[in-house]
C-alpha cells in the first residue's frame, strides 16, 4: 500500500512530535525488545528515556528545537526527578508519555508526565523539574521558548 505524500508527513510528525490534547502532550511509543530485562518486562531506568522523549517531543511540537538550543548555548537540565512505578509495562506493548506542564518559574519549569498503557492505566508518574541554563550558569527561560509554553497553557486553562 502506497500513501500519500500528506498522509506520510502527518504520520512522521505524530512518531517525532506527537500532539497537543488540551493542555496535555502525548507522544506514543511501543515497547521494544531493548526496553526489556530478561522477563519481558520494561527495565525502570527506561521510563526515565520514556519521559525524555516525551519532552523532547512537547517542546519539538511547540516549535521549540533541541538543535536551536544547543547553537544558542542554552539548554535544559533536569534538576529534579520523582518517580513512582504504578504498573509494568511489557514487551509490544502502547504506551503514551502524557506531558502536562504544571509551573513556569523565571528560570525552572515543572511538569507532571505519566506513562500510560493503552488502556488508559498509568503504569509510571513522574514529576520533573528543569531549569534553563548557558554555560551551565542559569538563565532565565528563554523569552521566545516562554512564550510558546505559556501560550499553551494558557489555552488549556493552566495557570503559568
Amino acid at each position: 500500500m502506497v500513501m500519500a505524500m500528506t498522509d506520510q508527513a502527518a504520520i512522521w510528525d505524530g512518531i517525532s512530535m506527537g500532539w497537543f490534547e488540551g493542555g496535555h502532550h502525548i507522544y506514543p511509543l511501543l515497547a521494544q525488545f531493548e526496553d526489556t530485562d530478561a522477563g519481558g518486562i520494561v527495565y525502570h531506568a527506561n521510563y526515565v528515556n520514556f519521559a525524555e522523549r516525551g519532552r523532547t517531543a512537547m517542546l519539538r511540537c511547540l516549535g521549540v528545537e533541541m538543535n536551536d538550543l544547543v547553537i544558542r548555548d542554552e539548554a535544559i537540565v533536569i534538576t529534579k526527578m520523582q518517580i513512582e512505578f504504578k504498573k509494568p509495562t511489557f514487551m509490544g506493548d502502547q504506551i503514551v508519555v502524557q506531558t502536562i506542564p504544571q509551573n513556569l518559574g523565571a528560570t525552572k519549569l515543572t511538569l507532571k508526565q505519566l506513562v500510560q498503557g493503552q488502556d488508559g492505566e498509568i503504569r509510571a508518574s513522574l514529576d520533573v523539574q528543569g531549569a534553563f541554563v548557558s554555560d551551565n550558569k542559569p538563565i532565565r527561560i528563554p523569552q521566545d521558548v516562554r512564550d510558546k509554553i505559556e501560550q499553551k497553557m494558557t489555552a488549556s486553562g493552566q495557570a503559568s
